[in-house]
């Protein structure tokens, strides 16, 4: 168990060496604390917490530097970090410019705001709804025998997608699709009505009023399966290349940038915690890419739909209790932002 006096040291440690990225010393210590303890006393204090893991010694300086041990000590019994308050949130609100009429261009936003505030990558989910249903479905005629699907689901979300007009589907057809869409499938779950499409039921019934609707069954079947696609909506995605202690190889890179894609992998790693602020570092994210990083996770509401993600991927050597903050302040805007969309 630490002494008041080794918990402030080990406190300047790592608020010294997160703004300078240089190993610290004793005498720096010295100046810094607000004690009345000579350099010998200090390098005393700092042998016990090297001792018990906390601290480590880099081969080119005679300052320490923290180790993990060391980080998850100072954010579980040291960090100060106060919850956002409504002036925070407000400030949030205030940062979100324009008028968005679908809630991944609100996200989008978020995102990159909060990567800017940060220098860190952002990563944002929505809830992932299974109960998504068709609310009605267009096909616009372009020119060069060209068309764009355009599909609305009872989240207000609208999926558009443009094709090249297969040529054994006549234009003169498009009408007669849309209008058995419509009458048909409003109000149907997505993932009912692309599992009649896999069960032959759907081709079946179409039959009887199109002549050739494979080939509109492809069009249809991909824009359907767009709509309920999870994404991810990433703010600052390069940012995260600055952050590891060592380089990454441009294979590693590549896999990396993968993986901040993929919503599967983002949810198994960005767990919540009842709207709490959850911090994993290194090993405790439970992904070999990560290991070099530092994941702060907050949920939001989105009613009605459930819980959506916030996720922030930066280094070890952070300013914690700001991004905590920050963190904490855009998960209630976001809640409280969502009301708009119910």
């Amino acid at each position: 168990m630490l002494t008041e006096r080794q918990k402030l040291i080990l406190g300047a440690i790592i608020y010294e060496y997160t703004q300078t990225a240089h190993a610290v010393g004793s005498k720096s210590l010295q100046e810094q604390l607000d004690i009345k303890v000579s350099s010998a006393t200090i390098r005393n204090e700092m042998a016990t917490l090297e001792a018990e893991a906390l601290i480590k010694k880099l081969h080119t300086s005679a300052g320490r530097v923290p180790s993990r041990a060391g980080y998850r000590y100072y954010l579980d019994n040291l960090m100060n970090a106060r919850s956002a308050t409504q002036q925070d949130i407000a400030l949030v609100m205030n940062s979100f410019h324009g008028n968005f009429h679908e809630i991944d261009d609100l996200l989008d936003e978020s995102a990159r705001t909060l990567s800017e505030l940060t220098a860190a990558t952002v990563l944002i989910l929505k809830p992932k709804r299974l109960n998504i249903t068709v609310s009605g479905f267009r096909l616009v005629p372009l020119e060069n025998q060209q068309l764009i699907a355009v599909l609305v689901t009872n989240d207000g979300k609208v999926t558009s997608q443009t094709f090249k007009l297969p040529r054994e589907l006549a234009e003169s057809s498009l009408e007669s699709m849309t209008n058995y869409i419509n009458d048909q499938m409003t109000g149907r779950p997505v993932l009912e009505v692309l599992k009649m499409m896999q069960s032959d039921e759907l081709p079946t019934q179409m039959s009887r009023v199109i002549q050739t609707p494979a080939a509109f069954l492809q069009l249809f079947g991909d824009v359907l399966a767009r709509s309920i696609g999870d994404k991810v909506h990433i703010g600052g995605r390069l940012n995260v290349l600055d952050f590891g202690e060592d380089s990454l190889s441009t294979k590693e890179v590549k896999r990396l940038l993968e993986f901040l894609t993929s919503a599967t992998d983002i949810r198994r790693v960005a767990t919540t915690s009842q709207q709490r602020v959850t911090i994993k570092i290194a090993k405790e994210i439970n992904e070999p890419l990560l290991k070099p990083f530092s994941l702060i996770t907050r949920a939001f509401t989105v009613p009605n739909q459930g819980e959506g993600v916030i996720a922030l991927l930066g280094p070890i050597r952070m300013t914690y209790a700001r991004n905590v903050l920050l963190m904490d302040a855009f998960g209630e805007a976001l809640s409280q932002k969502m009301i708009e969309y119910t």
